[in-house]
C-alpha cells in the first residue's frame, strides 16, 4: 500500500529568491516527457548540467514566477554554489518518486510498463473514478492518488456484496485496473484477502 503523506516539497534557495519543489503528477508528467525521460533527467543532475537544473526547477516549482526571477539571478551570480544547492535540491526531488520498498520482489507478475502510461492512469483515475477536479489531480502526488484510488476501491468492494459472482463484472474490472495502476498483481483480490484474514481471525 503506497504511503499516506502529502507530496513531498523541497525548497530551494538562492540569494533573495526562494522557490519551492513539489513531487506533483504534474512535475512527474513534465519530468518523464523530457529527453530520455527520469533516466536523463537523473543523468543530467548527476553532472550538474545547468540546463536540466533548470527543467527540473521550472517543472516542479509551485511558483513559476518566483523560479523564473530565481534562475535569472544565478546568471548574474557565479554558478559553482548555485550549482551545488540546486543539484541537492532537485536530486531529493527525484528521490521521492522513487518507491520505498525497493529492495523487495516485484508484487506483480504482469510486464512492465512505461511510466508515462502509469502517470496517465493516475490522472484518469484521479479525475474520472474519483471525481477529483483536473487542478488536484496535477497537484497531488502519485503516491497520494495510489493511495486514494486504492480506497475508492476498497469502498466499492464493500459497498458490493457479492463482489466474487460473475455479473459483477464492473466491480471485478475496477479492482484489476487499480492493482495495474500501482503495480499489483492484476489477479490479487483484496476481499477475498479480507475474507480469509476474517476467518482466521488474523
Amino acid at each position: 500500500m503506497p504511503g499516506i503523506a502529502p507530496a513531498p516539497e523541497v525548497p530551494l534557495h538562492h540569494g533573495p529568491h526562494a522557490v519551492t519543489l513539489r513531487a506533483s503528477l504534474r512535475a512527474a508528467v513534465a519530468l518523464d516527457a523530457m529527453p530520455g525521460g527520469f533516466a536523463a533527467v537523473w543523468d543530467g543532475l548527476a553532472g550538474q548540467k545547468l540546463t536540466t537544473l533548470h527543467a527540473v526547477i521550472r517543472a516542479a516549482a509551485t511558483d513559476r514566477a518566483e523560479a523564473e526571477r530565481l534562475i535569472a539571478h544565478t546568471a548574474t551570480h557565479p554558478l559553482a554554489q548555485f550549482a551545488l544547492c540546486a543539484q541537492a535540491a532537485c536530486l531529493a526531488l527525484i528521490a521521492a518518486y522513487l518507491p520505498v520498498d525497493q529492495g523487495k520482489a516485484p508484487l506483480s507478475s504482469a510486464p512492465a510498463r512505461p511510466i508515462r502510461d502509469h502517470l496517465a492512469d493516475l490522472y484518469r483515475f484521479g479525475t474520472g473514478w474519483l471525481g477529483w477536479p483536473p487542478s488536484e489531480v496535477w497537484n497531488a502526488s502519485p503516491a497520494e492518488l495510489e493511495a486514494a484510488v486504492l480506497a475508492h476501491v476498497d469502498r466499492l468492494v464493500m459497498m458490493t456484496p457479492d463482489a466474487e459472482a460473475p455479473e459483477d463484472a464492473a466491480a471485478r474490472n475496477a479492482q484489476r485496473q487499480a492493482n495495474i495502476a500501482v503495480g499489483l498483481d492484476p489477479e490479487f483480490e483484496r476481499d477475498a484477502l479480507r475474507a480469509l484474514k476474517a476467518k482466521h481471525c488474523a
